[in-house]
């Protein structure tokens, strides 16, 4: 649980969070800035060694691992692309 004195980590790699939950670091919030999403942990000593963990190859188990980014998928807003439709109806010519 965070408390006013603990300072928060920040990542926008989908992988190091999914590494970071897998680890059993919970996500306490998501900030979006630029059209990137970052996942905000509570920075302690454990986070900073499983940051150094992942960062030289740990491993997780791949099932989990796979569960965990698709969850983190979802908390990332979609944009509804813009698209261009000028060009749909062009006819071809042969």
């Amino acid at each position: 649980m965070q408390t006013q004195t603990d300072p928060a980590y920040l990542t926008d790699h989908l992988y190091l969070a999914a590494y970071l939950t897998c680890s059993g670091h919970e996500i306490i919030g998501t900030s979006s800035a630029g059209g990137r999403v970052s996942f905000e942990f509570t920075q302690t000593q454990q986070l900073s060694a499983a940051v150094a963990s992942f960062m030289s190859g740990a491993l997780v188990p791949a099932r989990k691992f796979s569960f965990e980014v698709l969850k983190l998928k979802r908390l990332i807003p979609r944009q509804t692309l813009k698209r261009d439709y000028r060009y749909a109806e062009a006819e071809i010519t042969r």
